[in-house]
């Protein structure tokens, strides 16, 4: 008796920088353009694609579209239609490739009629596919049962273009914390209230008589264009060394439609009653 299973393993790249997955170096893992100072009806960029020295390995290349969901993450959507995506308007070559021994692919992105485009942001994903399925066989215990894993690996390139008065505005919702003995649940709720996304960067502080008692950075996330984000982090309580009442302050840093760096701040209290004095 033989089971097959399929498993596609996907990628998704969200930071400007260069990442590695296995052999696999893509360089940039996103692209973000916009149309300001474009005289032309369209825009060009393009991302490099790099293998393994001793590997050769065949990718095909493909758009899906996406929103960003309530937690950050991307949801692919089978809505190629929606106004807000850049599949009809992305022309991509080449759109199958091999890499060899370690050379490097040049893949060039075309995003074609940009004044057909909304004002805000429009956005996709293109995806590397490699074309030839691996075959893992899994051990069992049963002599006369073979399992057999059949794998694909796709790494998705997230592309976002700006057109028009589009804005990046966020104000933070709301701010609860949860306690334990051990820490803080810090629970976020961003509302990004632009027509493009915000990316953001921050810090928690943990202070007592305007004294800082600890610092921690909080995970870095995106909210998308005119949604809400809602995330948790916990945060811990091991520099505080005595009871009493302190201060959770929350510092989020992102920039505006213009580059300027905005700054949130939002405080919320928090009594610890349980460290042992001698």
């Amino acid at each position: 008796m033989k089971k097959i299973f399929y498993f596609l393993l996907t990628i998704i790249f969200t930071g400007m920088f260069t990442i590695s997955y296995g052999a696999i170096k893509i360089t940039p893992t996103i692209l973000e353009l916009d149309t300001n100072g474009v005289k032309s009806n369209y825009l060009t960029s393009s991302f490099s694609v790099q293998g393994g020295e001793n590997e050769t390995i065949r990718f095909k290349v493909y758009p899906e579209y996406f929103k960003i969901s309530e937690t950050g993450s991307m949801d692919i959507l089978e809505q190629t239609e929606a106004s807000d995506s850049l599949i009809k308007n992305a022309r991509f070559v080449p759109n199958e490739f091999t890499l060899q021994n370690g050379n490097i692919q040049k893949v060039r992105l075309t995003i074609a009629d940009i004044n057909s485009l909304p004002d805000g942001e429009s956005r996709m994903v293109l995806f590397l596919e490699d074309v030839a399925a691996k075959e893992l066989f899994l051990p069992s215990g049963n002599k006369n049962v073979q399992t057999k894993l059949i794998v694909k690996t796709r790494v998705g390139i997230p592309v976002y273009v700006d057109k028009g008065h589009f804005v990046k505005c966020a104000k933070i919702q709301n701010f609860d914390i949860q306690q334990s003995e051990q820490d803080i649940n810090l629970a976020l709720k961003l509302l990004s209230e632009g027509n493009s996304k915000v990316r953001y960067t921050g810090k928690a502080q943990i202070i007592k008589n305007k004294k800082l008692i600890g610092e921690y950075p909080i995970k870095n996330n995106v909210a998308g264009a005119k949604s809400i984000l809602i995330t948790n982090q916990q945060i811990p309580l091991a520099d505080i060394k005595e009871n009493g009442d302190y201060i959770l302050r929350l510092i989020i840093n992102y920039n505006d439609e213009k580059g300027r760096l905005k700054s949130i701040i939002k405080e919320n209290k928090f009594t610890i009653d349980n460290k042992q004095t001698i």
